[in-house]
Formats: C-alpha cells, sequence, structure tokens
C-alpha cells in the first residue's frame, strides 16, 4: 500500500514558509513629469503636466494645474502660448509652429518655479512604400498571413534619429516590446549606417507583437499606418532607457531607474522628468488586398 504522508508533509512545509514580503519603495514626494512630444503637422498640440506617484501604488499621476507654458521659435522669433483646456493639459492649435533646423524653447512657470528647455526641429526619414510578404507558419512566423515591412529612407548625413510608430486597424502599436527607434538607419550610433533604407529589423518592426513578442500577421482587410518622427538625439536617449526599463524583467533585472530627460529647473539647473521634443512626420497607410 502507497502513502502519501510524507508528500504532504512536504508539502505543508512549503505552505507555512510562505510568509508575505514587503518591499522598500523610497519614495518620499512626488516630482514634477513633462510630456511635451510635439509634432509639426498643423495639428493641435499639447503639453501635459502631471507628478510621479509611488511605484508600487498602482495609482494614476495626478494632473498638474495653474501652469504658464510657453514655447518659442528662436528662429523666426514667434512665441506660442499653449493654454490648459483641461486639468494638466496645455493646448496650441493654430497652425506649424516651424521648420526644419528651427530652434525651440519651452518656458514653464509654475509654483514659483521656472523649467526650461531647447530643442532643434529635426528632419525625418522619407518613406517609399510599405511592402507584404506572405509568409506559412512557421517556428520565425507562428501565424500565417502578410507581414509588413516599411522601407523608408534615412537621408545622408549622420546624426539623424527617429521614432517609428505603427496602427494596425487604427489601434496603435504601443506594448513595450513594440517600440521602434533609430540612429541614422539603424539602432545606435555605432553601427555606421547612414543614408540607405532602414535595416530589416527596423523596417519590421510596425508588425504587431503578441503576448510572446512573436509577430503576428495581417489578413485581407486588415490596414496598416505607418509613422517615422524626428527626434532629438536627447529624445531617442530617453526612450531607449525607458525601452530597456519597461522591459527589464527577471532574475537578472536592474533597479528601476528615471529616463534622463532634456528639462531643467532655471533656478539651480537640476533636472526634472520629461522630454521636450519637435517632431517632422512622414507617414504612410496601406491595406492588405
Amino acid at each position: 500500500m502507497k502513502t502519501y504522508l510524507p508528500y504532504l508533509s512536504l508539502l505543508f512545509l512549503f505552505i507555512a514558509c510562505e510568509d508575505p514580503i514587503e518591499i522598500e519603495s523610497r519614495f518620499e514626494e512626488s516630482q514634477l513629469v513633462v510630456d511635451a512630444w510635439l509634432r509639426n503637422d498643423g495639428e493641435p498640440q499639447t503639453i501635459v503636466i502631471s507628478e510621479t506617484v509611488d511605484y508600487f501604488a498602482g495609482d494614476e499621476p495626478p494632473l498638474v494645474s495653474g501652469a504658464t507654458v510657453e514655447v518659442c521659435n528662436l528662429t523666426s522669433t514667434n512665441c506660442y502660448d499653449f493654454v490648459e483646456s483641461t486639468e494638466g493639459r496645455y493646448t496650441w492649435d493654430e497652425g506649424q509652429l516651424g521648420e526644419v533646423n528651427d530652434e525651440f524653447a519651452l518656458r514653464i512657470s509654475l509654483d514659483g518655479e521656472t523649467y526650461l528647455s531647447q530643442t532643434t526641429l529635426g528632419r525625418t526619414a522619407r518613406i517609399d512604400s510599405i511592402g507584404f510578404e506572405f509568409e506559412e507558419e512557421s517556428i520565425t512566423f507562428p501565424e500565417e498571413g502578410f507581414y509588413a515591412q516599411l522601407y523608408a529612407f534615412d537621408l545622408p548625413g549622420r546624426g539623424d534619429t527617429y521614432w517609428i510608430r505603427a496602427y494596425k486597424n487604427d489601434t496603435l502599436l504601443n506594448r513595450p516590446a513594440e517600440l521602434a527607434i533609430a540612429w541614422d538607419a539603424t539602432f545606435d550610433a555605432g553601427a555606421d549606417i547612414d543614408g540607405t533604407y532602414f535595416i530589416f529589423p527596423i523596417r519590421f518592426a510596425i508588425n504587431a507583437l503578441d503576448e510572446d513578442d512573436a509577430p503576428t500577421a495581417y489578413q485581407p482587410g486588415d490596414s496598416v499606418f505607418a509613422e517615422v518622427l524626428s527626434i532629438s538625439q536627447d529624445a531617442f536617449r530617453f526612450l531607449n532607457v525607458a525601452s530597456e526599463q519597461v522591459t527589464n524583467e527577471g532574475i537578472f533585472a536592474l533597479p528601476v531607474a528615471n529616463s534622463p530627460g532634456n528639462i531643467f529647473n532655471e533656478r539651480d539647473g537640476e533636472p526634472i522628468l520629461g522630454v521636450f521634443n519637435i517632431a517632422e512626420v512622414a507617414s504612410l497607410g496601406r491595406r492588405v488586398e
């Protein structure tokens, strides 16, 4: 006759050893966050100001009212007042902000403090086409169907940086692994690739990923809309670090850290959280027939 008492005893021992663990977040006070990702496409532009919350609290960041927000084109000497439209959201909706290579300054006044930043409106890549190729189910392609590639050309001249965003059937691909940025035509400055089409992994980044970060196929009737936004090298570094942070997991994960921004307190020169960037935008859409 078999007995399971030793196994049951071992199971109860493990259960008895399960104690709750409290993690010290070291959160002391809220910090200001400025989300100033602007586009030079003539559409209404919004800057969002909020505050940080405890990482482990799971609360929505509170929005901050009462700021005075101004963006100035230092090249043309035009200044634009961003007016608070709803709590914490400051909007300007009177056309394009400027031209490629124009210099811009951001000035925010809030509770007796002033926050400053500068950026340049950079050029974006030129989109040639979006291609679809049919793939049968395999290890590489877990789903049979059409897979898209974005043929965008990095103009000659080193140091251009981009953010590639894609929509599948009007849904933005915003999973952490779907964040796609490029330095010239590749991943970073050290690759020494310039003045050519984006390399394959970047071209392929307009395909949606599943929960296991495997590419999913487009089917007949599906559509893809892709954008290439010019970003400053400061914004590139911010997104690069942010991407590493949100995919930082496992037993060898590094401690969580804030991404470096480009906005500073005028009084002491200390950086605050967030980025100021103005993008030229190239875009193209296509539907699977």
